[in-house]
């Protein structure tokens, strides 16, 4: 089978297209020929070893052989023992940490779900990362029913399944912070206000804030609360930068360790996906409740150039490789 793999920690430009033998599933397992593959920065801190920290999961000098992609959909090929729920030739999607963009991959039967019946192949592979960080994140803490939130990156990968989920989850309002040039995308997934970054300080929008749902964490959350109300809480769900060793994590770790400063509470957010929280997902796309976005797919002789693309960050949604 073909896919993309690498050997050695950097770019996408030392990635390749070859042919590697295809995986058979074991116990609990899925094979899944592989129609489309969704991006998320998870994949390049993965094979860029960037930062450090995530070396500790993939090997701290070498990751092996291993193919990019955490996102998957596809048509169920073969089963392993002790599978139920699932079948040859079922349409499905979740998550598989690495090994999406290929012709085939093995998926864990608890992290996958059934495709929505409204929802094409490439837009079920935009799901996973971020549908599920939303859905999590807002859960873990406390919900969103009558409460005011804010999301900040509202046009990323993760931010704009945020602004829906929220509304689907009983948000009362919506303010959203991301760039002009996508503020129309996100007043047309519900935001009932867009703030633009590039000409507006979010700390001057004249409101208060229950829920504030941070991608990026650029703001201090010492700066941040003054729009936080007393009770309300900071998801911290990413970061921008932060240095060799910890990247994205410095953003979120440091909000934790200065919440008591803050007095506001603060919530990590790591919701991984499986099948109960992924077929929630499919339940809201079928609905009509929540829509991925996808800037744009590329083939899979192009996944280095949408690799690329996605490291420059200020996608508008997600980016997506068509495999089949």
């Amino acid at each position: 089978m073909k896919a993309v793999t690498y050997d050695r920690y950097a770019g996408p430009e030392t990635h390749e297209l070859r042919e590697i033998p295809t995986p058979e599933p074991g116990e609990g397992q899925v094979r899944i020929r592989v129609t489309a593959a969704g991006l998320n920065p998870w994949d390049w801190h993965l094979y860029r070893g960037d930062p450090w920290l995530a070396r500790f999961s993939s090997g701290l000098f070498s990751p092996g052989e291993r193919v990019v992609g955490a996102d998957v959909a596809g048509t169920v090929d073969a089963v392993g023992e002790g599978v139920h729920g699932f079948q040859v030739d079922d349409r499905v999607f979740g998550f598989v940490g690495y090994g999406a963009v290929a012709d085939y991959v093995i998926a864990d039967a608890g992290k996958i779900a059934h495709t929505p019946l409204t929802a094409t192949d490439e837009e079920a592979a935009a799901v996973p990362i971020g549908g599920i960080t939303a859905l999590g994140g807002f859960e873990d803490g406390g919900g969103c029913a009558g409460k005011r939130v804010l999301v900040i990156g509202a046009s990323g990968g993760v931010g704009h399944m945020a602004v829906q989920v929220a509304k689907v989850l009983g948000a009362s309002r919506v303010v959203a912070v991301c760039s002009g040039p996508n503020a129309a995308m996100v007043e047309e997934l519900g935001a009932d206000r867009v703030i633009d970054y590039t000409r507006e300080d979010v700390l001057d929008c004249g409101e208060t804030f229950d829920v504030v749902y941070d991608t990026v964490g650029t703001t201090r959350l010492t700066r941040l609360k003054r729009i936080i109300a007393p009770d309300g809480v900071y998801l911290a769900a990413g970061g921008l930068g932060g240095g060799p060793l910890l990247g994205p994590a410095w953003a979120i770790f440091s909000s934790k360790a200065i919440s008591p400063i803050a007095r506001r509470r603060v919530v990590v957010v790591g919701t991984e996906p499986s099948h109960e929280n992924l077929t929630r997902m499919a339940d809201m796309i079928e609905e009509g409740r929540v829509r991925p976005v996808i800037e744009r797919t590329y083939p899979l002789e192009r996944t280095a150039e949408a690799l690329a693309r996605l490291e420059a960050q200020h996608v508008a949604g997600k980016l997506v490789v068509q495999v089949a």
